[in-house]
């Protein structure tokens, strides 16, 4: 609702209310003080400066943020308010009636004054819950929008992050070796293509739920790397370790993949005839347990994880509501071992 409109409906509230209250007191006033004159001008003046009252704690409220006060200061505040409202109104009115000559100064009674604020204590106090409380109601909204708002903000950065993660040259390479084929085996070629066309459906159209199936991340990953072994021709191996209880479990998708990637990239792409990637899944102690073994060696200087690393882990913490944990060692003379820890969640259990 826009500021405008919201005004608009406090002044139409307002109105209502007050008009409402009005109307009881002329009505009270004709059924009990037919007979003294002026007293039909007193309901006007005093529901008059009730309204201004309330339009005060209003403004009071918008300019030094009441609402966010804690609930007991909050209430403390609105009945000391309310209070001191309610006696000023009362003197206001007995200060009008005294100027319409309806009694004098030796007929006041303090405590029909105190009587009167005491009514009038109860008419504010009720003003103002329904106001707070339609306050609170309001700023409670206005949260779960911005939760929301902040929730899709951070399911299209963890998109883009998705779409973006496989690698352009991968991609370009791709496309080139295809050509290449083209030329020798054209059968080989379309089932290259093929395999390229289902990994780009995967990307773009992956689980809103930033989830999917250990079953779909392989399937996807047996098309990248039939891929990427054109370019490597016979130098690189890869097998593949998979425990049959995981494959339906909850997986960030490309998560298996970038590891893949970076054994590929930092391992047997540095070696000159080349290596092999083990891949291994299992279930371990309520976690799912992925293991990346390739031919290399560690570089002392070697960063235990990288951006798209770091960037799994905050998609691996955001849709799992637990964090995982990814470990880089060098496990052999000439074997290199990464090992990423997530929490073992059943795919179908998530999406029923």
């Amino acid at each position: 609702m826009t500021v405008q409109r919201q005004q608009k409906w406090y002044w139409v509230c307002q109105a209502l209310g007050w008009t409402f209250y009005l109307c009881i007191g002329l009505l009270m006033s004709f059924l009990f003080f037919n007979k003294q004159p002026g007293m039909f001008a007193v309901q006007f003046v005093g529901t008059g400066i009730f309204l201004g009252l309330t339009h005060l704690q209003r403004h009071l409220n918008h300019k030094y943020n009441w609402i966010h006060l804690p609930v007991g200061k909050l209430a403390v505040l609105i009945l000391a308010y309310n209070t001191v409202a309610s006696i000023i109104c009362q003197l206001l009115v007995c200060l009008f009636m005294l100027a319409m000559g309806m009694f004098t100064l030796g007929e006041f009674s303090f405590g029909m004054l105190m009587m009167y604020s005491a009514n009038g204590l109860v008419m504010l106090t009720f003003w103002s819950t329904i106001y707070f409380a339609f306050q609170a109601i309001k700023r409670w909204k206005e949260k779960e929008v911005e939760a929301w708002k902040l929730q899709l903000s951070l399911k299209e950065s963890e998109l883009q992050a998705i779409r973006s993660q496989l690698n352009p040259h991968f991609l370009f390479n791709s496309l080139n070796n295809i050509r290449s084929l083209v030329l020798e085996d054209q059968t080989k070629a379309r089932e290259m293509i093929t395999r390229l066309s289902a990994m780009m459906r995967y990307v773009i159209g992956y689980n809103q739920n930033n989830l999917v199936p250990v079953s779909e991340e392989l399937a996807f990953l047996e098309n990248y790397v039939a891929l990427e072994k054109i370019h490597f021709e016979d130098k690189l191996t890869f097998t593949a370790n998979v425990a049959p209880d995981v494959q339906t479990a909850a997986i960030p998708p490309l998560g298996i993949q970038l590891l893949v990637e970076n054994a590929i990239k930092h391992g047997i792409g540095t070696q000159a005839k080349g290596g092999q990637i083990q891949l291994s899944l299992h279930r371990l102690n309520g976690h799912l347990q992925i293991q990346v073994e390739n031919t290399g060696t560690l570089k002392p200087s070697s960063a235990p994880a990288g951006i798209g690393l770091e960037r799994l882990l905050e998609r691996v913490a955001h849709s799992m509501e637990k964090p995982g944990s990814f470990m880089l060692t060098q496990t052999s003379e000439n074997g290199v071992t990464a090992t990423l820890t997530l929490p073992y969640k059943e795919y179908e259990n998530l999406h029923r």
